[in-house]
């Protein structure tokens, strides 16, 4: 408790994500996109790093469609 935090928000106007695929889109391998297009482990490695460091990431819906990336990065201990 106490601590101060550093926000990084990087929000699209997109068409976004469903709350299911947001709940999803940090699993290894998973894909939105139809077209085949991607690794699907681009979030999942943002993920592992950003809790490795303490902190969180979360995907929330923006408004007006897209989507609403933040990283909460902590100072070390």
């Amino acid at each position: 408790a106490g601590r101060e935090a550093v926000l990084l928000r990087v929000v699209d106007e997109g068409p976004g994500l469903t709350a299911v695929q947001r709940a999803r889109a940090f699993d290894r391998f998973w894909r939105g996109r139809r077209d085949g297009s991607g690794s699907g482990l681009g979030l999942a490695i943002v993920k592992r790093l950003v809790e490795a460091d303490d902190g969180d990431v979360e995907l929330r819906e923006a408004e007006g469609g897209g989507i609403d990336a933040v990283v909460t990065l902590r100072p070390a201990r």
